[in-house]
């Protein structure tokens, strides 16, 4: 006689919890696929069960998002699923509804000069930067993020059966449990790993993925023929934009000016282009433009001329 439904849940709710609480060996990972090929039912109920359980951790995430934007996420308390399994098996209704809400794309967006921090259904967390646009997808077998517009820092619940995949244009950045940061370019991304490690690809490149490991950035584009350059990085430099902040450390006074521009509607022109290449060291608010440019100015020998959209910089 074939299972009745609430036993195919019951078996599910145990199968969910176990496989939450440690990795499965062999002989069980084995059980479980032969338990779900054993009826179709098997598969909707173990697919309900999962999200359960992220349901109930929701109280947790919900509690980060008030932490500042450094501190790391709780470790998630080890269960034993004898004592949950019962329980779980009773919220399937509630599981379907977490399961919906889990499947169904979500999308995250900021404007210029706005920075947002958002708690992931599954304990992950995303930063966007300025002007920067993302959805979240999560499967299964898959946790998609998907960067359309910007930069987006990321620190991974770390989750072996389901990897952490941004995908922005033709680049992929996949991780289990780290932090890192993608920022969408024209034809690539660029990536900075600053914790753990991330592997990184061009989808339809034949090279092979690039590693990249904590203190390390590569930026990949989709037209360049030559291998990825991995290059030493200051993680707390280079995403010092997490806390609305520049960190110069020889940058271009072009480049610096071009990411003041990316944060402000207050544009910073450069008039001369040879006062563009010179370098300046310093670390500012991103939302002084004008703080930037009369430091640049007095470390270059430049005058600063301020217009109602803008500020020049230009030769004495």
């Amino acid at each position: 006689m074939p299972d009745t439904a609430h036993d195919i849940d019951e078996a599910a709710a145990a199968w969910a919890v176990r496989r939450d609480a440690a990795p499965l060996g062999a002989a069980q990972q084995a059980a479980l696929d032969a338990w779900l090929a054993s009826d179709p039912r098997c598969r909707g109920a173990y697919l309900r069960a999962q999200a359960g359980l992220r349901y109930i951790d929701q109280a947790r995430v919900a509690q980060d998002i008030a932490q500042p934007l450094v501190d790391q996420p709780a470790p998630r308390p080890r269960r034993s699923w004898k004592r949950y399994a019962a329980g779980l098996a009773g919220v399937t209704a509630i599981a379907a509804a977490a399961l919906f809400y889990m499947m169904t794309p979500l999308e995250f967006a900021t404007g210029v000069g706005e920075l947002r921090r958002v708690a992931l259904v599954d304990g992950s967390t995303a930063t966007l930067n300025t002007d920067s646009d993302l959805r979240v997808a999560f499967a299964d077998t898959e946790r998609r993020i998907t960067l359309d517009r910007g930069e987006a820092w990321f620190q991974v619940a770390k989750d072996k059966h389901r990897p952490f995949v941004v995908h922005a244009g033709d680049v992929r950045v996949r991780a289990t449990g780290t932090a890192f940061a993608v920022h969408r370019l024209a034809d690539g991304a660029d990536v900075v790993v600053s914790e753990g490690s991330v592997l990184a690809w061009i989808e339809g490149n034949n090279r092979p993925p690039a590693a990249i490991p904590a203190g390390r950035r590569v930026a990949l584009h989709a037209t360049d023929p030559a291998p990825a350059r991995i290059e030493l990085v200051k993680p707390a430099a280079a995403l010092a934009w997490r806390d609305g902040a520049i960190s110069l450390e020889g940058q271009t006074i072009a480049a610096a000016a071009s990411e003041f521009n990316r944060y402000n509607r207050l544009q910073i022109e450069i008039a001369d282009p040879a006062l563009g290449r010179q370098r300046v060291v310093g670390y500012f608010q991103l939302s002084r433009p004008d703080q930037f440019a009369r430091a640049a100015a007095q470390m270059s020998g430049a005058q600063v001329r301020t217009r109602p959209d803008r500020i020049v910089l230009t030769k004495r």
